[in-house]
């Protein structure tokens, strides 16, 4: 029996046996979170790494100036409203009375010394900031932040400029004080994080006091905490179960399209895949629906393109290659390959839904080229190291566009060395002096104009073949009727959002 099988037939006996009850109330004062993987850390220290999943739950403890609403549109965070004087200045001025969890006041220093703080010493959030040249307090509550060039798209980039005490900045290491709903309370690496209710919030207080989330890797186990009501919240609902759980009348699921595109991605400065038609043979390869069908049950959708379609860059002229097997086998004759090329395929085990699965088939796929890949699963903890430092040729990867449009994607993805700052998760190799102008070129522009420059730089990529899309996920999420959750776009994790129903 597949494990995909198993999971399923797993669950649905859970279900069964649960069908006739309703889970019983939970301690008030705690929300409970089941979820499939840990945090890879805690903002800032090492070795937190530029995860979805990570950044969402920081969150919780961290602001900006500049925060998303559910819509991932822009709004007022730290700062009360922003001006900019010209088109390389923005000026952001501090809400009155906020304070940091330790009972500080938030002043100016505080800001310089963490967007400072972030440009400079290679933190997760870098990338995000790269086009700012200085940050100055005008007096306690004003902030000017200057840009090297006209960079009209800062104030979605602010988010990520999390805002610390200065004086925090001093030790090491950091310690976790922010602004956001909630403060650290414990952390056990790899089986629990946990959070309290931050007193001195300058928002409205979440009704749950104490947050805790525990790491239960198996999605089966997930789902029986949840209806035996040990817990409030399960990420990661396997989507085959979702029919079975929605039965259920203590149980609401949440089904949504993700923003997340998973993609094979290459070494492309580095034999084998330095020949493009090596990489143009795995693109012909691997059949995007048979990956969603035997992966993931038919619940997905081909991915054409870095981006997913509600993001700002998405061209509605690339379309999903067609696979053509004998064409691959082919090029990979042509390359030098004419029998076998064996290779290592690199993964996290706990980052995506049904990501083994999904590694298995696209091994089968490439097998069926004369692609022979031995499938190496990690622990995202593990993975990520690896593929920074360059040491794979050849893995599983996914990014979503956490500001809803695809420039800070291209600046973390592709930004060549040459090309300025940004590229730390340039784990492709790519060094293109005509992306690099093109990003350059985005970011300078605003509104239609952007979004035109954004399509050019995704094309560009798209030429390139530094990666293969391979689909979009749907993400399911289940939750007790115990609360009520009406998610963002982006299926973040923001714990003050989560109320006690009434």
């Amino acid at each position: 029996m597949l494990p995909g099988a198993r999971l399923l037939a797993l669950a649905a006996a859970v279900v069964f046996a649960a069908a006739c009850r309703r889970a019983p109330p939970l301690a008030s004062e705690t929300l409970a979170l089941a979820v499939h993987a840990d945090v890879t850390g805690i903002f800032p220290n090492p070795p937190i790494q530029n995860e979805t999943y990570t950044t969402f739950v920081n969150r919780n403890i961290f602001e900006g100036l500049v925060g998303f609403d559910r819509h991932l549109r822009i709004e007022p965070g730290l700062a009360a409203r922003w001006e900019s004087p010209d088109d390389r200045t923005t000026i952001c001025h501090l809400r009155p009375g906020v304070r940091f969890s330790n009972g500080e006041p938030v002043v100016a220093e505080d800001v310089v010394a963490s967007l400072r703080a972030a440009r400079e010493r290679g933190w997760i959030t870098r990338d995000y900031l790269q086009a700012i040249e200085s940050v100055v307090a005008l007096d306690a509550t004003r902030v000017r932040v200057r840009t090297r060039n006209p960079y009209p798209v800062l104030p979605t980039r602010l988010p990520w400029g999390f805002v610390l005490p200065a004086s925090a900045l001093q030790s090491s290491p950091v310690p976790p004080i922010g602004t956001g709903p909630y403060v650290l309370a414990g952390w056990t690496p790899g089986k629990e994080i946990s959070f309290r209710r931050n007193a001195h919030y300058r928002g409205r207080p979440p009704d749950f006091p104490l947050a805790r989330f525990v790491v239960v890797p198996d999605a089966a186990a997930r789902i029986e905490r949840l209806l035996r009501g040990e817990a409030d919240v399960i990420d990661q609902v396997p989507l085959e179960s979702v029919a079975e759980l929605e039965s259920q009348p203590a149980v609401r699921v949440i089904v949504r399209p993700s923003l997340l595109v998973l993609f094979v991605g290459f070494r492309v400065d580095e034999p084998p895949f330095s020949d493009p038609r090596v990489r143009e043979a795995v693109d012909l390869a691997l059949d995007r629906s048979e990956i969603i069908r035997r992966a993931l049950g038919g619940h997905g959708d081909p991915a054409s393109q870095l981006v997913p379609r509600p993001i700002v860059g998405y061209d509605p002229t690339i379309k999903p290659t067609v696979p053509d097997r004998a064409r691959a086998r082919a090029l990979l004759a042509a390359a030098g390959y004419p029998k076998r090329l064996p290779i290592r395929l690199d993964g996290p085990s706990n980052r995506y839904a049904n990501g083994l699965e999904i590694l298995a088939e696209v091994a089968r796929q490439l097998a069926e080229v004369g692609i022979d890949a031995e499938i190496n699963a990690l622990d995202k903890r593990e993975f990520f190291p690896l593929i920074m430092r360059g040491q794979s040729k050849l893995y599983l990867f996914g990014w979503a566009c956490g500001s809803g449009e695809a420039g800070d994607t291209l600046d973390a993805l592709f930004r060549s060395p040459a090309g300025g700052a940004g590229g730390t998760y340039n784990t492709f190799g790519v060094a293109d002096l005509e992306l690099d102008r093109l990003i350059d070129d985005s970011n300078q522009k605003s509104g239609a104009e952007r979004a035109v420059r954004l399509r050019a730089a995704i094309s560009r990529v798209h030429q390139l073949r530094p990666l293969i899309p391979l689909l979009v996920q749907r993400e399911a999420m289940a939750v007790s009727r115990r609360v009520e959750w009406d998610p963002p776009l982006n299926l973040a994790i923001r714990l003050e959002d989560i109320r006690a129903a009434r």
